[in-house]
């Protein structure tokens, strides 16, 4: 019997520099209320990025800098959001909440729809 998959949403933002805390907080709490406003969301979590130094033996190894910002690519915030299957993935583009995140989120991005990268995979349930 073929079980159905569970669907990880990743969206990365170069949000600018000059943002206040306040409105990427605003814009975080609108992410993370989606679990209970959005049907067939498991988890939904937004947040900054976290970079670690790279121990010397990667550093030696790929011949890199130990800061692994560069990584990154310039992305400092990430949404991730589980949904329990492709279909309420579909239905979440055009959901009321997610469409309302958009006039509050997207004048913190750097270069618009630029500054924003989506992928979604598969995720078979185990």
């Amino acid at each position: 019997m073929m079980t159905s998959t569970k669907i990880i949403h990743i969206g990365l933002w170069k949000i600018k520099k000059d943002v206040s805390p306040k409105a990427v907080s605003d814009v975080n709490r609108q992410v993370i209320s989606f679990k209970t406003r959005i049907p067939g969301i498991e988890l939904a979590y937004a947040g900054p990025l976290e970079t670690f130094n790279f121990p010397q033996e990667i550093v030696d190894a790929f011949g890199i800098p130990p800061d692994a910002t560069f990584l990154a690519r310039g992305y400092n915030h990430a949404l991730f959001i589980i949904f329990e299957n492709k279909n309420y993935r579909i239905l979440y583009d055009t959901s009321k909440p997610h469409l309302d995140l958009s006039p509050i989120m997207m004048p913190l991005i750097e270069g618009g729809m630029n500054g924003v990268l989506t992928i979604d995979f598969c995720l078979p349930r185990l």
